[in-house]
């Protein structure tokens, strides 16, 4: 899904690093369950040597960790420095929708998934209090807990998107959405910094 000034995901795709595209290899060589696969399947799959796999991943549950900080960083993370709520949305849930099936392998250990949710929380907020900093706004305490509570109801919602019965819709996927973003985060970062 491209946003108004044509900054879609799919643009930002074409100018992937050697890893980043060896690391997509991989994740479209989940085709089913991660723990029902083995690293030398994933790597035959991908067209890869364990080596090279050994040099992007410490083992196979690392995808899920890397698909989900892949898909923030071009997409979520830019929103209020180079991307508007509607454009980084927008390209979020297009990507997610697109990549549906390995998103839902790799995430199939319960455990690891968990990890991968705390980390996603950590780094969330991280980037978002970073980006209100870039913006002159202070977080204080009550703007820390509306990042969390921010960051908390995009882990939740974004897990629902997995769910085969929703709609896959991305304009109304993303209404919905934008109408849980408290306003002062909102109003933030309204206006990126940095429009491509």
């Amino acid at each position: 899904m491209e946003g108004k000034r044509g900054r879609g995901y799919m643009d930002r795709l074409l100018f992937l690093s050697k890893g980043d595209e060896v690391k997509l290899r991989v994740l479209h060589a989940v085709g089913r369950p991660i723990d029902e696969l083995t690293v030398e399947a994933l790597c035959r799959k991908a067209g890869i040597s364990k080596p090279t796999f050994y040099r992007h991943f410490d083992s196979k549950y690392d995808l899920a960790r890397w698909a989900s900080d892949f898909m923030c960083s071009i997409t979520l993370d830019q929103i209020g420095r180079s991307l508007t709520w509607d454009e980084g949305l927008e390209s979020y849930f297009a990507l997610g929708l697109s990549e549906l099936e390995p998103l839902r392998n790799v995430r199939s250990d319960a455990a690891e998934y968990e990890r991968c949710c705390a980390y996603r929380a950590q780094r969330r907020f991280a980037t978002i209090a970073e980006t209100l900093a870039l913006h002159g706004v202070t977080v204080d305490e009550t703007m820390r807990s509306i990042i969390e509570g921010h960051v908390r109801m995009e882990l939740h919602f974004s897990e629902e998107r997995l769910d085969p019965t929703r709609t896959r819709d991305v304009k109304e996927i993303v209404s919905i959405f934008k109408s849980f973003i408290p306003a002062a985060l909102y109003n933030a970062l309204a206006t990126p910094l940095d429009p491509q």
